[in-house]
């Protein structure tokens, strides 16, 4: 059973490791921060807010990395941020590692990478700009959203021909995303080749932001989801805090997407709030026909077995190991506390849909 065993916890970041019984080598380790939980419940943060939360969290997951001292043995010179335009800006690597290391020297590289559906497929286009200048035996920080892959796959498949060509060798790759479980399994296949490149290469570290989130495919069963697009809550291995967060407001669990568009949502924000208006308002268009609040909920945030206490004790021990039980307990109040007898009745109408997301149209316009 997959799971997240926590390894440190500071008040700006809770970092977790991801552990299940497949042997991989590529280490796997999720972190939880309060920036990356209101990027992921609050599509509304948006722009320079948005990227300035994101730089915040990702300071914190670079001074509490695991084995960071040995990362902080390699010069400066040799550190480069490869950067996937535009998503991939707005995770602030490269002042990030200024600010938590004192870095100021250290490589940037860059390449266009844009997803395009055709056929029912997911295939690249504008990936015509490349500023590829990598140090030898670098350590690449990358990061990005990652839904299909298929911008990760692409941009590595000419990052590695990058390399060969240049008879240049990686030495580490430090990967942070919003993401599903395609990274890693496009991890797996890079740390192979860059081993055959490098006999002596080191680490390849994926770390997931507040979880490794469930994609959207045409089976998923959701009444309104993008397939190959959409970050859903739905299977999917979260954080603790992230858990307790889906109860600070019902609208959070209720998001078609954990990210959506995460280029647009900084550099072009009309489209990025046109996106996510229209979700909500195909939600109350589906409210009007009798879907429920109810149903909203348990199909985008289900709860299963969380009723009795020792039975969701036991199943938060198998998911999030080494967790304190105060934590654990707090989740489960908070899940008492919004199915609470009148909310639950008042849930199972379409009224109680209706009311939520003119309350979200109105903060979204607003």
């Amino acid at each position: 059973m997959a799971h997240l065993e926590q390894i440190e916890k500071q008040s700006e970041i809770t970092y977790y490791q991801l552990k299940d019984n497949n042997d991989s080598p590529v280490e796997r380790y999720v972190i939880s921060t309060p920036e990356t939980r209101k990027i992921c419940n609050v599509p509304e943060l948006v722009g320079v807010e948005y990227t300035n939360h994101m730089l915040k969290a990702m300071v914190s997951a670079f001074k509490h990395l695991p084995d960071r001292e040995s990362l902080l043995k390699i010069p400066q010179e040799q550190f480069c941020i490869f950067t996937f335009l535009r998503g991939g800006l707005n995770f602030s690597l490269r002042e990030a590692l200024y600010h938590a290391y004192g870095f100021n020297k250290h490589a940037s590289a860059f390449m266009t990478s844009q997803r395009k559906l055709v056929d029912g497929k997911w295939h690249i286009r504008e990936n015509q700009y490349r500023k590829l200048k990598i140090p030898d035996n670098a350590t690449l920080l990358v990061g990005d959203v990652v839904a299909t892959g298929t911008t990760l796959d692409m941009g590595f498949s000419i990052f590695l021909d990058h390399l060969r060509i240049n008879r240049s060798r990686l030495s580490n790759l430090i990967f942070f995303t919003i993401g599903c479980g395609n990274a890693e399994k496009i991890l797996k296949t890079v740390d192979r080749k860059l081993r055959r490149m490098n006999p002596v290469y080191g680490r390849t570290i994926i770390v997931y932001i507040e979880g490794r989130f469930g994609m959207a495919d045409n089976d998923t069963p959701l009444r309104i989801r993008i397939p190959g697009t959409d970050l859903v809550r739905i299977n999917a291995l979260v954080t603790p805090e992230f858990a307790l967060s889906q109860y600070e407001d019902v609208a959070y669990p209720m998001e078609r997407c954990t990210i959506y568009d995460a280029g647009s949502r900084s550099f072009d924000i009309s489209e990025y709030m046109h996106d996510v208006v229209d979700y909500w308002k195909q939600t109350r268009s589906l409210a009007k026909t009798g879907f429920t609040l109810y149903d909203a909920l348990k199909e985008r945030w289900p709860e299963t077995n969380w009723q009795d206490f020792t039975t969701f004790l036991d199943k938060a021990g198998q998911m999030w190991p080494g967790t304190d039980k105060k934590t654990i307990a707090r989740l489960h109040a908070a899940y008492e506390k919004r199915w609470a007898k009148a909310f639950k009745k008042k849930s199972k109408t379409k009224e109680a849909l209706m009311e939520l997301c003119d309350r979200r149209l109105a903060q979204l316009n607003g």
